[in-house]
């Protein structure tokens, strides 16, 4: 798996492919003079020389040539290269599932095979970058996310993540607050590791305000965010070094314009915390996207996003061909109590498939607390009238692309 590290001295990462090229031309030109000796042998002399007694013998066998150099240009003795076609985007599910009630046999098949997804960002068990999960194996919440992770993984669910958002407030002012962060997220790599989880999802949406506000108070705070992403994403490395990080939204495509200036000021600080956070070179690094969620194009919206975070990656010696850009998607729940679609089905299959095409590990789903439950953890009542024709569109989309495979 390519690694989103450093870049070697040609710019193009330090892991390189082997070029066929070499090996298939002598391949091609063996295989060629075979055939020329194939010839040879079955007209008597060499093919610059047959004379009238091999015609014969030529014609009984221009069969067998036919057939020899149709192997040839097909590719068969030839050595053609194939391009093999990317796998399919596994869908992950943002909001639906809460590990704490829904660890269990029913609700794990219900979410593998009724609806359908291999992961989730997974709630509930570091909730804010102010919860701790602590050290302790035989916790009963290390316990309990191991026992999710098997149980969910035998009905596909395979590829999870603990979400952590920004829900509480945090003092920059205090170098006590900002270790205390880091540690957490060191203990939450470490339940990662422990439970099988593929690694972690951060949200920087500021869910409190000031989070990436400037401060007056705090002329440095700019400073101080990216020490702190530089600090987390060590930790999470330190514990998890194989871990899978992704980050949401795409906050370097928050600009402005097209925003208001009052919604970028929200967002104004959360770039240098991303220049930390990603000098830890993880071994995956993956930006999903919001801006694709009711989009009708959200393959486009990735690659917007791809071409805005290049420069940043490489001046941060991320190779950009690393980082992978996975769509998000919201097709159903208008509120957390409304369950009602956002889109109609066909909508659905259509932003999904155009989703599913991107060169990801993931394509996720916005679920809007339990919009593809009935009376699910985060929202009572039923759900859409036709939510049975999204739950057909999800598996159909994602059997059409495994059956391209």
């Amino acid at each position: 798996m390519p690694t989103a590290g450093h870049l070697g001295s040609d710019g193009k990462g330090s892991e390189k492919m082997e070029s066929p090229g070499n090996f298939c031309g002598a391949r091609k030109q063996k295989n060629l003079s075979v055939f020329r000796r194939f010839i040879a042998s079955r007209s008597g002399g060499e093919p610059g020389g047959i004379g009238d007694e091999g015609v014969y013998r030529l014609k009984r066998w221009v069969w067998i040539a036919a057939v020899i150099l149709l192997s040839v240009f097909l590719g068969t003795w030839l050595c053609f290269p194939v391009p093999l076609s990317p796998p399919c985007p596994k869908v992950l599910m943002f909001d639906g599932l809460e590990i704490q009630t829904q660890n269990n046999e029913p609700m794990a098949r219900y979410w593998g095979q009724t609806i359908g997804v291999q992961g989730f960002f997974v709630n509930n068990v570091m909730g804010s970058w102010e919860t701790s999960v602590g050290d302790d194996e035989n916790s009963q919440l290390y316990q309990s996310a191991r026992r999710f992770q098997v149980l969910y993984s035998k009905y596909g669910v395979t590829d999870n993540f603990i979400k952590t958002a920004l829900y509480n407030e945090h003092d920059w002012k205090s170098p006590a607050a900002e270790s205390r962060v880091v540690s957490n997220f060191r203990q939450a790599a470490h339940l990662a590791k422990y439970a099988g989880f593929r690694g972690l999802a951060l949200d920087l949406e500021p869910y409190v305000k000031g989070w990436w506000n400037e401060d007056p108070a705090l002329p440095d705070k700019l400073e101080r965010a990216y020490v702190l992403g530089r600090r987390v994403g060590a930790a999470i490395v330190s514990e998890y070094p194989d871990a899978s990080v992704i980050a949401l939204p795409e906050i370097l495509g928050l600009t402005c314009p097209p925003y208001q200036p009052d919604f970028c000021a929200v967002y104004v600080l959360s770039h240098r915390f991303w220049d930390g956070l990603i000098q830890a070179h993880f071994r995956q690094l993956i930006i999903a996207t919001e801006n694709s969620y009711n989009s009708v194009r959200p393959d486009m919206i990735a690659d917007g996003t791809r071409k805005s975070y290049r420069d940043n990656l490489l001046s941060n010696g991320v190779d950009p061909e690393t980082v992978p850009i996975s769509p998000g998607i919201w097709p159903l729940g208008q509120t957390y109590t409304d369950k009602a679609a956002r889109c109609t089905p066909a909508q659905f299959e259509e932003r999904l498939r155009l989703a599913m095409k991107q060169k990801s590990p993931y394509v996720w789903i916005y679920g809007q607390g339990s919009a593809w439950e009935k009376d699910g953890p985060y929202g009572k009542g039923d759900v859409d009238p036709r939510f049975q024709e999204f739950v057909k569109v999800l598996q159909r989309v994602q059997g059409s692309c495994a059956g391209s495979q």
